[in-house]
């Protein structure tokens, strides 16, 4: 469930899931929360932009980022 931030900032807290497709070589990412419309949201990073690099280091530091991507 999405959530608003607590201190009164304007932002809204949701989870995403966040995963390497080696097919597609690209990072994507995506939440089915139920606070969004029904088609979720879902997008891929651009290969080589400051989120793509920032996505592949948290995949990494997890041990879902395949040796060598």
């Amino acid at each position: 469930m999405a959530t608003p931030s607590p201190d009164g900032r304007k932002y809204v807290r949701l989870t995403v899931d966040i995963w390497y497709d080696a097919g597609t070589k690209r990072v994507h990412l995506n939440s089915s929360d139920p606070d969004l419309p029904k088609t979720g949201l879902a997008t891929d990073f651009k290969p080589g932009t400051q989120a793509d690099r920032n996505a592949r280091a948290l995949l990494a530091r997890f041990g879902k980022l395949p040796d060598g991507v």
